[in-house]
C-alpha cells in the first residue's frame, strides 16, 4: 500500500507541476524539431510481438511476459510495461536505416522488416537519464530494444488525457518500478572512471609514454564489492560503448602517436584510427586529455625538442578524418568572447610578456578543460614559439562549461568539506543519487559514503594510485544501468584491483 500511495503521488505532483523539456542536440544527421514542443511520440501503444537481436540479454520467457503489454506516452509521463518514467524529454533525427542498423544493432533492415531507406529514431531520456531509442518507419508502428530483444509497437490511441494515465498506473501500481526517482534508485550508483599516468621507456632506445586504464565502481546500498579495471579508455555513449586510446609506432627514428576511437562491438582494424602523415621528419606525442560522450581532448607535442604543444577538441565519431572544434561551436560567441579576453588579461597582467603580446596569436581551436576543485573548468593555450623557454602558456577561461563537453557536473558537497575530512584531497567525484564520493590523493583513490551531505568519517573502499595519475573520463550510472554497465565492462580483458 504504501508503494501504491507514493507513485501515485509521485504522477500527480509531476502531471501538475513538471513540464516536458527539448534538449538542442549535436548529430551529422538531419534533426527534426518538433511542432509547437508536441512530444514526437504519444498516445496509447500495444506491444504485440518480439524478435531476438543476440544471444545476449532477455530471455524469451523474460520476452514473452512483455506482449500485449502497454506502452503510454503523456507529454509528463511515460510507462513501459511495468516501468514509469517521469518528464521524458525526446531527440529526433532522421538516419539511413541501414547505416543506423548495422552500426548500432549489427541487424538489415530486412531482419526487421524495415523496407524504406530513412527511418525516425526517437531518443528518450528522463531526468538527464537515456534510456530507449525508437524506431519508427510508420505513425502507427515503432520498434523499440530492451535489453537486447526488438518489441515491435502498434499504436491503438491517438487519446490519452490525465485521467486515463492515472487509472493506468494505479493498475500497475502493486509491481511497477518508478525508474526517474531517487525513491528507487538511490542505493544503486556506478562510475566508469578513466586514468592516465606516465609510464618510463624500459630502456634509454625506448621513448616514455602515457599509458591509460578505466575502473569501474558498483556501489549497492551504499557497499561496494569489487573494483575493475581494464587497458585503455573504455568510454559509455548514448550509442554504446567504444573503446579509445593512442597507440605509437615508430618511422626511422620519429615516433608517431595515434589516437583511434571504434564501437566496442567492431574490430580495430575495421575503423577508428585517424589519418597521420609519414612524411613529417619529426615526433608527435599526444595525450589524452578528457573524453566525454561526444569530443575528446587532446595535447599534442610536436618537434624534435618538443617545441610546439596544442590543444585540440575532436569529435569521437569521426576521429578518422577529424577536424579541431573551434570553441565558438560549442560555447557560442560568448565563449569565443570568454576565450580572447582570457588572452588578454593574460598577457596584459604579466610584464615579462607585454612587449610580445602583439605578435602572437591565439586561435580558437586550442582550449580544452582541467579539473579544478571537484569540477571541470575550461583553459586556452598559446605558443610562444621562444627557444629555451617553456613553449606555451595556460590561460583560464571564464565562461561555463558547456554541457557539450561534460554532461554531469554536480557536487552534493562543497570542496572545503572535502578537504576538511581528506586535506590531501585532490579531486573529488559525487553520484547523482548522492549516495557516495569518490576522493582522489596523490597516491590514492577512496570511496566515501554520503548521509545528509556529509561524508562518512572513514572510506568504504581504497585503491593504490600510479604517479601522477590522473582522471581523463567520469561518467555515472544509475538505478537498473549499473547491471548494464557492469555486464558490458566485463566484457572486456578486465581484473580486480586489489586494496
Amino acid at each position: 500500500m504504501r508503494k501504491f500511495n507514493l507513485i501515485v503521488i509521485l504522477i500527480v505532483l509531476v502531471l501538475i507541476l513538471t513540464s516536458c523539456g527539448y534538449k538542442d542536440i549535436d548529430t551529422n544527421e538531419k534533426i527534426v524539431s518538433p511542432d509547437n514542443n508536441i512530444p514526437p511520440i504519444s498516445g496509447q501503444w500495444k506491444i504485440d510481438r518480439y524478435k531476438r537481436g543476440s544471444s545476449k540479454g532477455l530471455s524469451d520467457e523474460e520476452a514473452n511476459k512483455m506482449i500485449d503489454k502497454r506502452a503510454l506516452f503523456h507529454e509528463k509521463a511515460v510507462v513501459i510495461g511495468d516501468d514509469i518514467y517521469l518528464s521524458p524529454s525526446y531527440k529526433l533525427k532522421n538516419v539511413n536505416s541501414l547505416d543506423y542498423l548495422l552500426y548500432q544493432y549489427k541487424v538489415n533492415p530486412d531482419f526487421l522488416g524495415i523496407s524504406s531507406k530513412k527511418i525516425q529514431v526517437i531518443s528518450m531520456s528522463s531526468e538527464e537519464q537515456f534510456y530507449y531509442e525508437f524506431i519508427r518507419e510508420t505513425d502507427d508502428e515503432m520498434i523499440v530494444n530492451i535489453d537486447g530483444v526488438f518489441f515491435y509497437l502498434t499504436k491503438i490511441s491517438d487519446d490519452l488525457d490525465d485521467k486515463e494515465m492515472n487509472n493506468y498506473i494505479e493498475k500497475i501500481a502493486g509491481k511497477a518500478r518508478v525508474l526517474s526517482t531517487k525513491e528507487d534508485e538511490i542505493l544503486r550508483s556506478g562510475i566508469i572512471l578513466g586514468l592516465r599516468y606516465y609510464q618510463e621507456g624500459e630502456s634509454e632506445n625506448e621513448e616514455d609514454e602515457y599509458k591509460y586504464r578505466t575502473i569501474w565502481i558498483c556501489s549497492k546500498n551504499k557497499t561496494i564489492d569489487k573494483i575493475y579495471e581494464t587497458e585503455n579508455l573504455f568510454v559509455p555513449r548514448k550509442s554504446g560503448f567504444w573503446k579509445v586510446g593512442v597507440d605509437r609506432i615508430s618511422i626511422e627514428e620519429n615516433i608517431k602517436d595515434i589516437i583511434y576511437a571504434y564501437p566496442a562491438n567492431k574490430k580495430s582494424d575495421e575503423m577508428g584510427y585517424e589519418e597521420i602523415s609519414y612524411e613529417d621528419n619529426y615526433n608527435t606525442q599526444k595525450q589524452i586529455n578528457y573524453v566525454g560522450n561526444n569530443y575528446m581532448i587532446v595535447e599534442i607535442t610536436e618537434g624534435q625538442n618538443r617545441a610546439k604543444s596544442t590543444l585540440q577538441v575532436l569529435p569521437i565519431d569521426n576521429i578518422k578524418n577529424a577536424n579541431p572544434i573551434k570553441i565558438s561551436d560549442i560555447a557560442g560567441e560568448s565563449g569565443k568572447n570568454a576565450f580572447y579576453e582570457g588572452t588578454t588579461r593574460y598577457f596584459s597582467t604579466d610584464p615579462k610578456f607585454q612587449n610580445k603580446y602583439i605578435d602572437l596569436k591565439p586561435t580558437e581551436e586550442s582550449f580544452g578543460i582541467v579539473r579544478r576543485n571537484g569540477h571541470w573548468v575550461m583553459k586556452g593555450r598559446i605558443n610562444l614559439n621562444e627557444e629555451n623557454e617553456k613553449s606555451y602558456v595556460d590561460f583560464n577561461i571564464k565562461a561555463i562549461t558547456p554541457k557539450e563537453l561534460v554532461n554531469y557536473d554536480e557536487l552534493a558537497i562543497s570542496w572545503n568539506a572535502v578537504k576538511m575530512r581528506v586535506p590531501q584531497a585532490t579531486d573529488v567525484y559525487t553520484s547523482p543519487n548522492e549516495d557516495i564520493a569518490v576522493i582522489l590523493t596523490h597516491s590514492s583513490l577512496m570511496v566515501y559514503t554520503l548521509e545528509n551531505g556529509e561524508l562518512s568519517q572513514e572510506p568504504i573502499k581504497k585503491i593504490k594510485l600510479n604517479n601522477g595519475e590522473k582522471v581523463v573520463m567520469n561518467e555515472w550510472a544509475t538505478g537498473k544501468y549499473i547491471y548494464t554497465w557492469e555486464e558490458e565492462f566485463l566484457k572486456n580483458m578486465v581484473s580486480i584491483i586489489d586494496e
